[in-house]
């Protein structure tokens, strides 16, 4: 999407002789960005423990709330409030 919003900004900057403010508001988006690699993430995430792990996923599985409609399909939706979704079905 940087790369769509650049495309449209740098023609403009280059027609009117300078850099628009979106320009440079972009460009600073794109150098403000973490730089943390891709070994530096996994490495942070292995430090975790195990029960670090079961919570965060205990938070995530108790967060749905499930139940079965009128015709037998199984119908899911995130807190407790909005509609309910009907699973798909696997192939």
């Amino acid at each position: 999407m940087i790369a769509w919003i650049l495309s449209l900004v740098l023609p403009l900057s280059i027609a009117t002789g300078g850099a628009p403010s979106a320009f440079t508001a972009v460009a600073a988006l794109v150098t403000t960005q973490s730089t943390q690699s891709e070994e530096d993430e996994w490495e942070e995430f292995h430090t975790l423990s195990h029960s670090e792990h079961a919570e965060a996923f205990d938070v995530l599985f108790n967060s749905y709330e499930t139940k079965w409609s009128k015709n037998g399909r199984l119908m899911i939706r995130q807190g407790s409030t909005g509609p309910y979704k009907f699973v798909k079905r696997s192939a």
